[in-house]
């Protein structure tokens, strides 16, 4: 004989009424943090789905930024079931209606990458984004192939050139390898806009190596007459000294500069480690050891001087050809992913352009849902801000730093977890996170916190809590200049 027992109701998880308000408080601005397996895919899914089930919103007046194209397309395929599951079983025929009319808008939505909204930004603006007629976005391989074209013969340009000779030269006797130019132009090729607002287009020479050394020799040459003070002539430390004093003679006979920065390089030799000596032989060998560590240090300095200018002169010629190259890109509408990004936030910032662009795409898109947003370039934030603004045409609304444009309440809905943020490669920025979370809970009264895990057993998630909420606790006694560390 066998019986059966009602299954009791399933348990509201804790964070509830957290999940009640992305759902239904359609009317603010909402900043959420989601754990990881906190359901934050299907809490977005149901904010949507609240908009257009409201009339707030149609499906085609709403964006959705996500992480990957994998992300995007998983979004739109739940929405696809949830719209024909509410759709096919909604009595109400009006509201059925708005179901159906979501769906034929669902596979044209803006619903994808930071990159994809961006190229939606552009295609709808070319003119004002000064773009040719036909725009091809290149992929990955592409855009590197390119590049590595570009280089190979710009690089022979710098080798070759009568200004550029003596950088390259100090370079290489400072111990810097060739490839370092590579991974200069590669970096400033990948972030070409900070290089037009942060490198200068032009650089002096780097300053005469022989004279930036002399008060640095002079120290060292007082540090070594010290082993004159020495009660034993065979003691390490005088020992050493003696060595210095032979190698600093040998240095300021050395007349070629170049051969002088390599002497004074990590191949050079010269030895500024002096845990040696006994203590009954000096005076005061602390003191003696300490001024021979700084006569070291001193030297490293003026190295380190010499080649930072080589690389300001050698990065103002970099400059150069990084932001022909993106011009280059621009006037052929043959556009790199970063392009994309810069040229959407650009046609924002115009200060004539700028007010149409923004008032037609603030029309078009009335709800911005950034999803995953540790992890997304912060080119995103000021291009939802910007869209978003309460008031687009007001020229403040594109040249305002980002966290001064008012928003119109609900236009934005962010999503994010800090202390998933791992994606530097692409520019994450855990400080901008930082920044809008407290900006936007500032407008929504709170942040929105999703903190219930539907993903892993009890076990391991009261192990994970008890070891990160140590480790992820930053000391009380460190103080930074801008906001890094998230809260666990």
């Amino acid at each position: 004989m066998s019986s059966t027992v009602a299954r009791p109701p399933e348990a509201a998880p804790p964070d509830q009424a957290a999940r009640d308000r992305i759902a239904g408080d359609l009317g603010t601005t909402l900043f959420v943090e989601a754990g990881a397996g906190s359901g934050k895919t299907r809490s977005l899914v149901e904010r949507v789905i609240s908009l257009v089930a409201s009339g707030t919103a149609e499906l085609g007046a709403i964006a959705a930024i996500t992480f990957t194209e994998k992300a995007g397309a998983e979004l739109r395929d739940r929405l696809r079931r949830v719209l024909q599951e509410r759709a096919s079983a909604e009595p109400d025929p009006g509201l059925a209606q708005r179901f159906d009319g979501a769906l034929d808008q669902l596979d044209s939505a803006a619903i994808g990458t930071l990159h994809s909204f961006a190229q939606r930004i552009l295609s709808e603006n070319p003119i004002e984004a000064g773009l040719p007629p036909r725009v091809e976005v290149l992929d990955e391989v592409s855009s590197s192939v390119d590049f590595e074209r570009r280089w190979s013969t710009f690089r022979d340009e710098i080798f070759e050139s009568p200004e550029l000779e003596r950088a390259v030269l100090l370079l290489d006797a400072a111990g810097v390898r060739p490839q370092a130019l590579d991974a200069l132009a590669a970096a400033f090729d990948a972030n070409w806009d900070l290089v037009a607002e942060q490198v200068g287009a032009t650089a002096p020479e780097p300053p005469p190596v022989e004279a930036r050394l002399a008060a640095a020799f002079a120290d060292l040459a007082d540090v070594c007459a010290e082993r004159d003070e020495c009660r034993d002539p065979d003691d390490k430390l005088a020992v050493r000294l003696g060595e210095l004093a032979h190698e600093l003679t040998l240095l300021r006979d050395t007349e070629d500069e170049l051969d002088l920065l390599a002497a004074i390089g990590p191949a050079g030799g010269m030895n500024f480690k002096v845990r040696i000596g006994r203590k009954e032989n000096w005076p005061d060998v602390e003191g003696v050891r300490a001024r021979v560590v700084e006569a070291g240090a001193a030297i490293d300095r003026v190295r380190d001087d010499i080649t930072r200018a080589c690389a300001r002169q050698l990065g103002s010629a970099i400059r150069r050809f990084t932001l022909e190259a993106a011009a280059e890109r621009r006037a052929a509408g043959r556009l790199e992913f970063h392009d994309l990004l810069v040229l959407a936030r650009s046609v924002l910032r115009d200060p004539e352009r700028g007010p149409a662009v923004r008032s037609r795409l603030h029309d078009r898109y009335q709800r911005l849902l950034l999803d995953e947003f540790q992890d997304t370039d912060p080119i995103q934030i000021e291009l939802a801000v910007r869209i978003a603004a309460a008031d687009p045409r007001r020229a403040e609304s594109g040249s305002a730093p980002w966290n001064a444009v008012p928003v119109t309440p609900g236009r934005l809905f962010v999503v994010g977890d800090p202390k998933q943020s791992i994606y530097r490669f692409r520019r994450a920025d855990i400080a901008t996170f930082l920044a809008a979370r407290d900006r936007f809970a500032e407008e929504g009264g709170e942040v929105v916190a999703l903190t219930a895990n539907f993903r892993t057993v009890a076990p391991v998630i009261e192990w994970v809590n008890h070891v990160f909420a140590a480790l992820m606790t930053a000391p009380p006694e460190n103080e930074l200049p801008l906001a890094s560390q998230p809260d666990y």
